[in-house]
């Protein structure tokens, strides 16, 4: 499933302690305007790839996505998942949970602090990257572990893209994570735009809601002797 590790996210998996994985288009599976529907469609294969990486099923940690900047810390224990009202996630660098994000267009970005090892994924679509749902992320993950920007680097999943779509969110995603102090060279985009490619990603908008989810992935890599 190295499909699944692409170029893009090489930034964060060179460092041995991280699992990170987007896992797109998934052939043989049926579309459907009902999300849940999908998404349970999709679950065995999305299983599968955290199996392959030595992670239980049960330590992953989901949000609602309801499109804000709300954000929230997550751990091994705690509250049950998906986090209601949420669009980000956040976890310590020492946590066992994977935190992961659905998308279908939107675009997903890790952040990770190449310090403290702490975590974050968050969902920005047009409406949370206009709220600074990635700027909001790193103020919380400052606030309640102490993470510095400066130390922080960035992936930019596929999106959608203009042409495509009236709004460039991956260029006002970039802006909001400078601006909140992650360096210009530590931000990476995929550059991949999930409307330009059919075979490879879902897309909401082309495919008119009848579609399926790509899911992103971020958590501590369990095969890492790395504390």
């Amino acid at each position: 499933m190295n499909q699944y590790s692409p170029g893009y996210l090489d930034v964060l998996n060179n460092y041995p302690e991280n699992f990170a994985r987007f896992i797109t288009r998934i052939p043989g599976v049926a579309t459907t305007t009902d999300r849940n529907a999908v998404i349970a469609s999709l679950t065995p294969m999305h299983e599968a790839v955290l199996a392959e990486g030595g992670i239980a099923t049960k330590m992953l940690r989901r949000a609602q996505q309801v499109h804000g900047n709300k954000v929230a810390l997550v751990g091994d224990i705690g509250c049950s998942y998906p986090v209601e009202g949420v669009d980000g996630l956040f976890c310590g660098g020492k946590a066992d949970c994977c935190l992961g994000i659905y998308v279908a267009d939107c675009a997903a970005v890790w952040i990770f602090d190449t310090v403290t090892k702490s975590r974050a994924l968050v969902h920005s679509g047009k409406m949370g990257t206009q709220q600074n749902i990635a700027g909001e992320t790193l103020k919380a993950m400052y606030k309640v572990l102490g993470v510095h920007a400066a130390d922080c680097i960035a992936v930019i999943s596929p999106c959608i893209r203009p042409p495509h779509y009236e709004v460039d969110i991956v260029s006002m995603i970039k802006q909001e994570l400078e601006e909140a102090g992650i360096a210009p060279q530590n931000i990476h985009d995929s550059g991949l735009d999930t409307a330009a490619d059919l075979e490879t990603f879902y897309s909401y908008r082309v495919e008119k809601g009848n579609t399926g989810r790509m899911l992103a992935l971020f958590g501590r890599n369990p095969q890492s002797s790395v504390e």
